[in-house]
């Protein structure tokens, strides 16, 4: 059925385009006939003018002449065709369309004579005019008739063709009820088994593309091919979600950290850049915080790894709930952490923010273990990079933690000016030693009893030729950051051990290594060559080591073992400046020290403060139980050597007992020769 009613209704299309064919035919005869009418009209009014010029003697050029048969003789041509139908066969060929031609040709052949008498004899005109003018109205009435034809003609192929295309189409609609009938009732059994199966399978693909995917497939228990397709769309669905989960794992692994979920160093690093090309063009300033944790390492040792990592979470958790929702707090590594903020009003916001880290850290907290950290910040400026904005909350840290931890500080003009002066120190330094500029001076350590001298401890001086006397708590760390100490330190204990070459055998040289000394694996070789070359017996040295030594995260188990190996061969380890860091006990579990020495901060108060000198009278009672010796630093008054005498301190070394001095008695008296004291104390 549907094969015969398309045949029917091509045959209707061909009907219909035939007809108007006929029609578009007879339009182009009868638009044929408007044209030739029209180039007639002013074929006459052109003989005419020129037929009365000739006759009131009016001179007409041969060229004027020529084009004027030239166009009677288009004329005669173009009225001779009529319209052709693509097969050759003329439209119309009525009689009306026949006597046109027929005019035409008589009045192209009348307006010839006329021309050519008025050409050679003008007084012709007038005789000749009647037949010209016969012609001329003979073919404006056939003109009439045959456009009257062609007119009649249009009109019955309408009415014709509309009688015809309404009752095919009729036939073709009845035809075309009963398909869509057919169709209708079709297409109800293939909504229900089909369209609306595969309409919510192509949802449940959309939702794939945008990652919403929780729809139930439907199908997947039919046994035809659309259940196969239902199962196949399943595991699709199934694999594209794996693939998915992996892809945002890996994209989160790449830009955050996985124990607190804070943005990566690689996150922070993309996002400072972005902030300061926006910045350069809202006006807004920029604000990097610099976060370290204080005493990290010693919560490590206390609670382990696990209680490190609880403690880490606890600082990403309060600096995320400090900072505003399009601030970025990361983690850059270990205890440290960074946030980006963007304010116009700056220092205030930085400020405001700082105020509110430190008020939720000194919160009281379940797990009985205080956060406390030291916070630089730094502000952008025009065109600044965002490495030397890092690096300026860095230099900010640096001096919050130098100036006693757990504070805030920001990057300032003064802190630029000193890191200059840093800078220019640590130029100075490099050439230091090839100018004399370093020397060593040595303090005394005495009995606490007897005051005998037992030991001299080696101290590093710089006289800069401009500045003066540097103090070593200012160019050591400068030594230290720089490269510099490895080449310091090797300098000094060979001229340590060359000036113990000239003393009494029985007086001890002590000499204080840096923490950065110990990551040269040879230090301990390099020790006990220098001394056999100087010829000063190995159990002779004291090399002093502070705690920080022995926090070097991942070099501590090479730390202990350089230890141990120095005193394999002989020398004496001594814990320098105990009490002060954050693992002394835990230092004295893992390693046999020789000697303690308590910091002079808790014997300058111990007459004052009453926890400094329960302190110092707990240490030496340690010391005694573990059968190590015991030294009080910085000893200045009588009072005190009295009372370090009776809780039975072994060794005392302070102003007290001898200033740092360049030059040595090479006995072990009471009493020391009268040298040029060293400016300073020991660092």
């Amino acid at each position: 059925m549907a094969l015969a009613l398309l045949a029917i209704g091509l045959s209707v299309s061909n009907k219909i385009h035939q007809a108007d064919l006929r029609i578009t035919r007879l339009s182009e005869a009868l638009g044929h006939e408007d044209r030739l009418d029209q180039a007639q009209r002013r074929l006459r009014q052109d003989i005419g003018r020129l037929t009365r010029d000739a006759e009131r003697g009016v001179k007409v050029s041969n060229a004027g002449w020529i084009d004027l048969r030239e166009r009677i003789a288009d004329f005669k041509r173009r009225s001779s065709q009529t319209a052709q139908s693509p097969d050759g066969r003329s439209e119309v060929r009525s009689a009306p369309i026949k006597e046109v031609q027929q005019a035409a040709a008589a009045f192209a052949k009348a307006s010839d004579q006329l021309i050519e008498t008025s050409r050679l004899r003008p007084s012709g005109i007038k005789s000749a005019m009647p037949r010209f003018l016969g012609s001329l109205t003979a073919l404006e009435t056939s003109r009439s008739q045959a456009r009257w034809a062609l007119t009649s003609a249009i009109w019955k192929a309408a009415d014709q063709n509309r009688r015809e295309s309404r009752r095919d189409i009729v036939s073709v609609l009845l035809g075309g009820l009963v398909i869509v009938a057919m169709v209708f009732g079709m297409a109800i059994w293939l909504r229900r088994r089909l369209v609306s199966p595969i309409t919510v399978m192509a949802a449940r693909l959309r939702e794939f593309k945008v990652g919403a995917s929780d729809g139930e497939v439907p199908g997947m228990e039919r046994a035809d091919e659309l259940g196969d397709l239902a199962r196949g769309l399943y595991e699709y669905r199934n694999a594209v979600e794996s693939r998915r989960a992996a892809e945002r794992r890996a994209e989160f692994l790449a830009n955050h950290d996985m124990l607190t979920g804070l943005a990566n160093r690689l996150l922070f690093e993309n996002r400072l850049a972005h902030e300061l090309a926006r910045s350069g063009r809202t006006g807004d300033i920029v604000a990097v915080f610099a976060v370290d944790l204080d005493a990290f390492k010693a919560i490590n040792d206390r609670l382990g790894h696990a209680g490190g990592d609880r403690v880490l979470k606890r600082t990403a958790q309060l600096l995320s709930s400090c900072v505003r929702g399009d601030d970025l707090v990361a983690r850059i590594g270990g205890d440290e952490f960074a946030i980006i903020q963007v304010a116009r009003s700056q220092p205030v916001a930085a400020e405001a923010l700082i105020s509110r880290i430190f008020k939720m850290a000194s919160a009281p907290s379940d797990e009985g273990v205080a956060i406390k950290m030291s916070v630089g910040v730094a502000l952008s400026e025009p065109g600044q990079a965002g490495e030397e904005l890092h690096e300026r909350a860095d230099l900010a840290l640096y001096r919050a933690k130098a100036d006693g931890r757990n504070t805030a500080r920001i990057y300032d003009k003064h802190l630029k000016d000193e890191e200059s002066q840093r800078v220019q120190l640590a130029r100075d330094l490099e050439n230091a030693i090839s100018a004399n500029e370093l020397r060593l001076v040595f303090q005394p350590i005495a009995d606490t009893v007897s005051l005998e001298i037992v030991a001299y401890e080696a101290l590093l001086r710089w006289l800069h030729p401009r500045r003066g006397e540097i103090p070593p708590d200012v160019f050591v760390p400068i030594a230290e950051s720089s490269g510099l100490i490895g080449t310091i330190g090797s300098w000094m204990i060979d001229q340590a051990l060359r000036a113990a070459s000239t003393w009494d055998p029985r007086v001890s040289l002590a000499i204080n290594l840096s923490p950065i000394q110990f990551r040269s694996v040879s230090l301990a070789t390099e020790i006990r060559d220098l001394s056999r070359h100087w010829g000063v017996a190995f159990d002779r040295l004291e090399l002093e080591v502070t705690e920080s030594a022995t926090l070097l995260g991942f070099q501590r188990d090479n730390v202990l073992a350089t230890l141990k190996t120095l005193r394999d061969y002989g020398a004496k380890v001594v814990m320098d400046d105990f009490g002060t860091g954050h693992s002394s006990l835990s230092n004295l579990k893992e390693f046999t020290f020789d000697k303690i020495k308590i910091d002079r901060s808790f014997v300058a108060t111990m007459d004052s403060h009453a926890s400094s000198s329960s302190i110092v009278k707990a240490t030496i009672g340690l010391g005694k139980s573990l059968g190590l010796i015991i030294v009080a630093e910085g000893v200045e008054t009588d009072e005190q050597l009295s009372i370090l005498r009776q809780w039975g301190c072994d060794q005392v070394q302070g102003f007290l007992i001898g200033m740092p001095a360049d030059c040595l008695p090479v006995a072990p008296t009471g009493q020391h020769a009268t040298c040029a004291s060293g400016a300073g104390r020991k660092p």
